[in-house]
């Protein structure tokens, strides 16, 4: 059979045509062409004009046209017997047969086909308009396959079909209209397998299969629009395994899978816009593996993904975008591992996932991926080793469920978490990421940012307006947090709440270091922070907000850091010291004041010199011992006072750092 040609020539030869049981007078030659004129090959048929047809219709009462040529062919005067103004045909077959009616349509509309098989195997339609619409095919088995409808539009809506299994396996449809609209099929097999559509429209919208297995194996699409919204397809599997749909828009709008196996496996679609809007996909399982979904955007928005396996993976995506908004997973997996969902928008935008396992293990994507609003249950979210480094991910409020959660070891430019509830064990072990935001969000078990293997690659960190009712593992060194909060562009009061919540993070933990590394910077920014609202509040005394701020730096900061470190105490006790030791000496120099001993005479040879009483005096004065031995004079009572005062206040200072070290 010659499938693709551009013209024919149709020569009929007064020679008697014998084949099979069939036997025409006149012999037609076909030869066909390509667009250059050049033969690609030729044909021979019975011809079978009008007046053959009534003869054989009148001496058997049905119509067989096997091997035949018709021109021009009419059914009127086929009526033999009238049901519900149906033209009946019994047994009627025309396999290898020839329809030229290029000057006339082809009707086969409001027929009544009755047997146990109607069969137009390996046909060449050649028409502006095939009809079948409104006939029923009351038969076991009607066979379009290996057909060649080259015809402008086919039209077989509204028919109806019997339990028998309905064949067009094979079979070429040229460009124009395809329109398999409101057909009614039953029990039996539709197949599709190795259909060629072509370019034009394929519209099988409103259609019912019913219970039989629906398979369009491997078919082909062109470039016009291919619409199945609102099919009722079987309860037994329905295929689109390695099909290509072509560059046309692609709807399955409302579509209805009932619970049979739904299978797209490595089928291929084009960059027209692709929708299973409202589409229920039943209880059965899904398979999109392997999927290419080409450029265009592809929506399963408000889709119903029941209680089967939903299986995405290895699925290519393009630069559209998709949508699974308001769709619902029961209670079957969710298989999205290692899909490239390409550089366009993902959003799941309050979608419900109910208790499947959920995995976008190895996936792949560029663009931006969203998840808002969003119900998790009690499966596993597996979202590690994902590949996101040049895509922004924003996962807002949504509530995890008390399942698994797991990022480790995924890559994301911006991953965002703000406002969703974290209810359960939560690794978020990532390998990099120039922006963690986890504002806002409820912490109610652990939160692990602590990989044990590497060290993670975070540029920056938001933990403002965080409850933390659990813990948060997170290494203050590794992570880098103290220059990560401070790169924000955020508030110093949004800085000061992050560091008091790890701190108490920390306290929590029993990393009591880091406790009190972020505890510095809790109070360094929170006297910062005040210091702007003294100012706002009161510009004029602006003066003495900054000699209050100086004082709490020099005091409590530069001193012992909030009293987190005795050895900057001590040190500071030890610059104190000599501070006041050398001033005393440099008082002494200028002949401002003497140190005169109390117990020894002026030549007693116990006598300190100037230095030696310098250092003395200062010591027991730093020290608050007070001997007696040696006493201020002058000025210099002043200056042991406030000595005496600094050297109290230090003192406790450094017992009080130090016991809390020790004691922790």
């Amino acid at each position: 059979m010659q499938k693709y040609f551009s013209e024919f020539t149709v020569e009929i030869i007064d020679k008697e045509f014998q084949i099979d049981n069939f036997n025409y007078p006149e012999t037609a030659l076909i030869k066909f062409f390509d667009a250059d004129k050049n033969l690609l090959s030729e044909e021979k048929f019975g011809y079978a004009d009008s007046s053959y047809i009534k003869t054989y219709i009148n001496q058997n009462n049905e119509l067989q046209l096997d091997y035949a040529y018709t021109e021009n062919f009419d059914i009127e005067f086929l009526r033999k017997k009238v049901y519900s103004e149906k033209v009946i045909l019994e047994n009627f077959s025309a396999v290898n047969a020839f329809f030229n009616n290029s000057e006339k349509d082809l009707n086969f509309s409001e027929m009544l086909f009755e047997g146990k098989l109607i069969d137009f195997n390996n046909t060449y339609f050649i028409s502006n308009t095939l009809n079948f619409s409104f006939s029923v095919f009351f038969t076991e088995k009607t066979d379009f396959s290996n057909c060649l409808f080259k015809c402008d539009i086919v039209n077989f809506s509204k028919t109806s079909f019997s339990e028998g299994d309905v064949i067009f396996k094979n079979s070429v449809f040229h460009k124009g209209i395809k329109d398999f609209q409101n057909i009614e099929f039953q029990e039996g097999r539709v197949s599709f397998i190795n259909v060629e559509f072509n370019e034009g429209d394929v519209l099988f919208t409103d259609t019912k299969f019913n219970k039989g297995l629906i398979t369009f194996k491997v078919a082909v699409f062109g470039t016009g629009r291919i619409d199945f919204s609102r099919v009722l397809f079987g309860k037994d599997e329905t295929t689109f395994e390695k099909v290509d749909f072509g560059d046309g828009d692609i709807s399955f709008r409302s579509a209805d899978f009932q619970n049979g196996k739904v299978n797209f496996t490595s089928a291929s679609f084009g960059n027209g816009k692709k929708s299973f809007i409202n589409t229920d996909f039943g209880n059965g399982n899904l398979y999109f593996k392997n999927v290419n979904f080409g450029n265009g955007a592809v929506s399963f928005r408000l889709s119903n993904f029941g209680s089967g396996t939903a299986d995405f993976h290895y699925c290519e995506f393009g630069t559209g975008n998709v949508q699974f908004d308001r769709s619902v997973f029961l209670s079957g997996n969710v298989d999205m591992k290692a899909v490239n969902f390409g550089e366009g928008k993902v959003s799941f935008n309050k979608t419900f996932f109910g208790d499947n396992n959920i995995t976008l293990e190895g996936s792949v994507m560029k663009g931006i991926f969203l998840i808002k609003d969003s119900v998790f249950g009690k499966g596993e979210f597996n979202f590690s080793e994902a590949d996101f480094k040049d895509c922004d991910v924003e996962i807002n409020n949504v509530d995890f469920g008390i399942g698994k959660i797991t990022f480790r070891q995924s890559r994301f430019n911006t991953l965002s978490l703000s406002g969703s509830q974290l209810d359960n064990y939560f690794n978020l072990q990532i390998t990099s990421c120039k922006m963690l935001d986890l504002s806002n969000t409820v912490v109610k078990d652990i939160l692990d940012i602590n990989p044990p293997d590497f060290d993670p690659e975070i540029e920056a960190v938001d933990f403002s307006g965080m409850r933390l009712l659990g813990r948060i593992y997170i290494d203050w060194r590794r992570a880098n947090l103290k220059e990560l909060i401070y790169k924000q562009n955020s508030t110093i009061k949004s800085k000061e709440e992050q560091f008091r919540i790890l701190k108490e993070n920390y306290n929590v933990t029993g990393q009591y270091s880091y406790e009190d590394e972020a505890y510095v910077e809790f109070k360094r920014t929170e006297a910062f922070a005040h210091l702007k609202e003294d100012i706002s509040k009161r510009p004029r005394l602006k003066i003495f907000a900054y000699i209050n701020y100086a004082f709490k730096w020099l005091v409590f900061d530069k001193m012992g850091k909030f009293a987190t470190d005795p050895l900057r105490v001590l040190m500071t006790m030890l610059l104190t010291y000599l501070f006041f030791t050398f001033l005393y000496v440099f008082l002494a120099k200028i002949g401002e004041v003497h140190i005169v001993s109390s117990l020894f005479e002026p030549n007693d040879p116990r006598i300190l010199g100037p230095i030696g009483k310098a250092f003395y005096h200062s010591a027991i004065t730093f020290l608050t011992i007070g001997y007696g031995d040696y006493y201020p004079e002058g000025i210099s009572r002043w200056i042991s006072s406030i000595e005496g005062f600094v050297g109290l206040f230090l003192m406790s200072y450094f017992t009080v750092a130090f016991v809390r070290k020790i004691l922790r």
